[in-house]
């Protein structure tokens, strides 16, 4: 039994005569009397009584209309709601991203679209797969990554600089340069959760005179990591300002000349619904 049968019965019910019901339903009026045939064969009863002044329920079709109204109402009712359901986008992101950086992501997503969004904490290398396959509706990582198959846009390009406490014997100078760092570690982020972004940065530092032995957290903790920098005077670490603000423990200085860059890209897949957003905000 298929729902248009229900829903030619419902209607040569509700109208009396199947030539009426076919006016309405806009079908044959031969084609709508077959559908009713198959139905009470499939059904194994009759449902009308066939009557010179029209077509009259009989007690089996009277029940089975009783459950087909609700079952159409019911149908209508679930359809109604789901065109009414908000979709969700559920976006990847990468760790240590600026509120500012999310609340920019988060006004290009929803520009005119209805729809909520739910973040994930998902390391840069892994969310391509995640766009392409699916899972994810956007991304937000660092570059360098594969973007074959995907859509992108930068929302973020800003340079790194040198985290370190407040006690720091570098701490007093309101500007480094690659020299004032000889000697100095770097607190590192495990290079797999972005490999092409780590290469890039520690290329960029060594090619400036900076060969840092790197200390390697694999936390994700500010807590851990400010316990890591503080009261150590040959420690220091790279990030944004932008990304390292709020801990009056700890100080962002800019170093350079020619400073490594953090790339932020909100990214999607080509192939999917949610291209046009990049695109047309």
């Amino acid at each position: 039994m298929e729902l248009r049968h229900l829903r030619y019965f419902a209607a040569v019910a509700e109208a009396g005569t199947v030539t009426e019901a076919a006016r309405r339903l806009r079908i044959a009026q031969p084609s709508l009397s077959q559908q009713i045939r198959l139905l009470e064969r499939r059904i194994g009863t009759t449902l009308f009584r066939r009557l010179p002044q029209g077509m009259e329920l009989t007690e089996g079709g009277r029940l089975l209309l009783e459950g087909a109204n609700r079952a159409l109402a019911e149908l209508s009712s679930s359809v109604a709601a789901a065109r009414a359901a908000v979709p969700v986008a559920t976006v990847g992101v990468c760790r240590g991203v600026a509120e500012s950086v999310l609340a920019h992501a988060e006004r290009i997503i929803t520009r005119g679209g209805r729809h909520r969004i739910s973040y994930q904490q998902v390391d840069s290398r892994r969310q391509g797969d995640l766009l392409r396959d699916g899972t994810l509706a956007f991304g937000i990582l660092r570059a360098p990554v594969d973007t074959a198959g995907l859509e992108l846009r930068t929302i973020n390009d800003e340079p790194l600089g040198v985290v370190l406490h407040s006690r720091h014997p570098l701490a007093h100078r309101p500007r480094l340069t690659w020299s004032d760092l000889t000697g100095q570690r770097l607190l590192w982020f495990p290079s797999e959760r972005a490999p092409g972004y780590a290469a890039a940065v520690l290329a960029h530092v060594r090619e400036r005179g900076w060969t840092a032995e790197t200390i390697t957290e694999d936390h994700g903790s500010h807590t851990l990591f400010r316990h890591r920098l503080i009261g150590q005077d040959d420690l220091v670490a790279l990030r944004t300002s932008s990304g390292s603000q709020g801990d009056a423990e700890l100080l962002w200085r800019p170093v350079g000349p020619e400073p490594p860059y953090e790339h932020l890209l909100l990214v999607t897949s080509a192939r999917s619904s949610w291209g046009p957003y990049l695109r047309n905000s």
